[in-house]
């Protein structure tokens, strides 16, 4: 069993986090980013924020942009040892809560239509499905064409 998580070590992401946040995005995604535009994510003043472990150890991380009054959810990745363990759930409400903060009125996302448990995370944290992107990941598996893409939004109430 990895080492036990406290949710008071959420932190905003800094430079020397980015090694791990590439190697997490790698093992997670077909199509995953290069770790200059992770770094220039970071620079550029997106919402990055990870979860370590006591040890410290990066259990999960989340990755999104603010557009006007929008978060745009572009990765939550929770790492292998920790899957399973709702953490992915409760780093969201975390973010949800503090763009509710912030004036935030929107969240948006797009995952893959196979992604069923990310689809079910979502939907239990009250997004909603709004539409489909036709083809729009490239195949995982040779051959097998390309994949849609499932529109999800969430509405935060600004307190």
């Amino acid at each position: 069993m990895p080492d036990t998580l406290n949710s008071e070590n959420i932190r905003p992401a800094g430079a020397a986090d980015l090694d791990t946040i590439f190697e997490l995005n790698r093992a997670s995604f077909p199509e995953a980013w290069s770790k200059q535009a992770l770094g220039s994510a970071l620079a550029a003043g997106f919402v990055v924020y990870v979860w370590p472990a006591d040890d410290g150890q990066i259990a999960v991380y989340f990755l999104g942009q603010i557009v006007l009054d929008e978060l745009h959810i572009l990765q939550l990745v929770v790492a292998e040892p920790f899957r399973g363990r709702g953490i992915g759930s409760e780093l969201m409400r975390f973010i949800l809560n503090l763009m509710r903060k912030q004036g935030v009125n929107r969240a948006e996302l797009e995952v893959r239509s196979s992604n069923r448990a990310a689809i079910s995370l979502y939907r239990k944290l009250g997004f909603e499905i709004t539409g489909r992107r036709p083809n729009y990941y490239s195949s995982t598996a040779a051959g097998s064409g390309r994949e849609d893409a499932v529109l999800m939004s969430y509405h935060l109430k600004v307190k």
